[in-house]
Parts: C-alpha cells; structure tokens; sequence
C-alpha cells in the first residue's frame, strides 16, 4: 500500500469561467474538484519539464487567469 503524502492547504480565487470548466472536468473524470485540480496541476508539471516546476505553474495560472479575466470583460463590455 502506498505511503500517504501530508498534504498543503492552499485557497484558489478562481474567475467564474475557469471554476466552471475545473467543476466540469471533475464531473467529466468522476473526480472532485480538488482532485481535478491536482491531476491538472500534475499534468501541467509533466508536461512542461522545467526543473523548477512549482514557479512554471504559478507563471501559467498566472497567465490564464489573466486572460480569462480579459475575455470575461470583453463579453460584459459587448453585452452593455
């Protein structure tokens, strides 16, 4: 059996439109959203093979957090 791994608290401010698409990706994979989270998050890291992942991460949540902030005014912008 496995050895389990302490685990870090850590609180996410998310924008409406990246929480909808985690909460539906959990769905999707029979997952709750924190697993969801830590796939994605583990996936990302993989993916990327910086050597300094942690940073690489933040950099990106960073950046689609951004853009999905930009996209959300734009709509709101149109829509007035």
């Amino acid at each position: 059996m496995p050895e389990k791994v302490p685990m870090a608290r850590m609180q996410l401010l998310l924008p409406p439109d990246l929480k909808a698409e985690i909460e539906q990706f959990a769905e999707e994979q029979g997952l709750s959203a924190n697993e969801a989270i830590r796939l994605l998050s583990r996936r990302g890291l993989s993916a990327s093979g910086k050597p300094a992942p942690v940073e690489a991460l933040l950099e990106e949540l960073g950046y689609r957090v951004r853009d999905l902030e930009q996209r959300v005014e734009k709509a709101e912008g149109s829509s007035a």
